[in-house]
């Protein structure tokens, strides 16, 4: 009977239920929440965006919470040797302090999604909503395409100036329109989608490294080019909404100027996010295996289980009895 009793008790609890790596990237996304219902002392903030509703502040407060102790695990398996550097580059989760509204989740849950996306996209001829319910069943596909779009936006606006900010602010309003509007389908021509990709992934390239004369003409050689295949092959754009700004952009662009005066990323937290965006759009294989290492596997799986165990509401250091008292 007590045996029947634990074995209930635990079920209620989820406890055993994360037995395999699997498992552990099908419920990433909830640890957060649950570390910081769990383990984690009230913070006032996360009171005020619970009660307000603002889910998608509170999902960003988690995760920036969460990532340094899922971070400090991950190291550990690195210092042991449980884990490669290529693994520990995969696992660590972004600090989710930056100027993105979403959360950025380890590399290991959306290694290969973008492409995998980009394909639904290039053979769907559906309306938006059939292409965004396909890519969206998928929840860290998602994260993966939204992720990229915020991280395009956030990079090119940081590291250009006047026009060429410009350039970008219109650009992004035009796609946002277009799907407000329900015309994504019209405006993009999704079949030239991995000329994107590709010319995104040399704007990266470039910017993820350090900061040189060369570098830097390459740098303005590639965002030239993006704007080359952006304009003339994948987006419909109407200049006619904002004709005097369209007119200023076009002018710096015949004067040679749109993109000249290029700020190099040399901000820790811009280029960490320049290279988290060449990784998404460069890792073709699925990461669903890792960690590889059974131990590895074994601590990870040990410790999401824990985060759904019963235990007392964590109190501030400052109400804790001293062990010498």
């Amino acid at each position: 009977m007590s045996a029947i009793v634990g074995f209930l008790l635990g079920a209620r609890d989820r406890l055993g239920e994360i037995r395999s790596v699997e498992a552990v990237h099908r419920f990433f996304e909830k640890f957060p929440e649950v570390f910081m219902d769990k383990l984690h002392v009230a913070v006032p903030k996360r009171k005020q965006l619970l009660s307000s509703g603002q889910n998608a502040e509170l999902n960003k407060l988690d995760a920036s919470r969460f990532a340094p102790f899922w971070n400090e695990i991950v190291k550990n398996l690195r210092e042991e040797d449980y884990i490669s550097n290529t693994e520990l580059d995969l696992l660590l989760m972004p600090k989710n302090i930056g100027g993105l509204p979403i959360v950025q989740w380890p590399l290991f849950l959306l290694a290969s999604k973008v492409f995998l996306a980009k394909d639904i996209a290039v053979d769907c001829n559906d309306s938006q909503d059939e292409l965004w319910l396909r890519i969206s069943k998928d929840e860290y596909m998602q994260y993966a395409v939204e992720e990229c779009f915020h991280s395009i936006k956030y990079i090119l606006s940081s590291i250009l100036d006047k026009e060429g900010h410009l350039w970008v602010q219109r650009i992004f309003d035009g796609i946002q329109e277009s799907i407000s509007k329900n015309n994504i389908q019209s405006d993009i021509h999704f079949s030239k989608l991995p000329n994107v990709i590709a010319k995104l992934v040399a704007v990266a390239g470039i910017l993820k490294e350090t900061e040189s004369a060369d570098m830097k003409k390459g740098a303005v050689n590639a965002i030239q080019d993006l704007y080359e295949v952006v304009h003339h092959e994948v987006l419909f754009v109407d200049l006619s909404a904002n004709i005097d700004d369209w007119s200023q952009i076009n002018r710096a662009r015949a004067e040679g100027r749109l993109f000249s005066n290029l700020k190099w990323p040399n901000e820790p937290g811009l280029k960490d996010m320049i290279k988290r965006l060449h990784s998404l759009l460069t890792i073709k294989e699925s990461a669903a295996n890792v960690p590889k290492n059974l131990e590895a596997s074994r601590r990870l799986q040990f410790f999401t289980n824990s985060l759904f165990m019963q235990m007392p509401v964590a109190r501030p250091v400052s109400e804790m009895l001293s062990f010498s008292t």
